[in-house]
């Protein structure tokens, strides 16, 4: 009965391990509070802000798609690799200042170093190209 309840006892062990990542988590000291893993986590997780855009992803990836077609850059070796959300501006800049917008960035097949097309789109739907190397 005894080997039962031990074979048991390392099952739950081995259990908890797993749902954890396989991470081991210090045990806590009588004067430290316990924290959950999950706590943890989020606490070591930068904070962030967030606004929600004025302009819909969907709509500022056609203006990015008109805007590279009436300044005639070709693109059909490329593909589409990110997409995001951002303030843009200077990095000394207080956040006031910056612009929101989608950040588009298509890359090229060749994997060329520097071959890639950065289009931004602000909230206001103007279209720029930052030139890449």
């Amino acid at each position: 009965m005894r080997r039962a309840s031990m074979l048991v006892a390392m099952l739950l062990l081995a259990g908890s391990s797993l749902k954890s990542g396989g991470q081991s988590w210090p045990a806590a000291s009588a004067d430290q509070e316990t924290v959950t893993p999950k706590e943890q986590k989020a606490a070591n997780l930068p904070l962030a802000r967030t606004f929600r855009p004025k302009l819909p992803m969907q709509d500022a990836l056609k203006i990015a798609e008109n805007y590279i077609d009436k300044q005639h850059i070709d693109i059909s070796s490329y593909w589409l690799s990110q997409v995001r959300y951002i303030l843009y501006g200077s990095e000394n800049a207080a956040d006031k200042d910056k612009i929101p917008c989608w950040y588009f960035w298509w890359m090229s097949d060749t994997g060329a170093a520097g071959d890639y097309v950065e289009i931004f789109v602000d909230m206001k739907g103007r279209a720029w190209r930052v030139p890449s190397m």
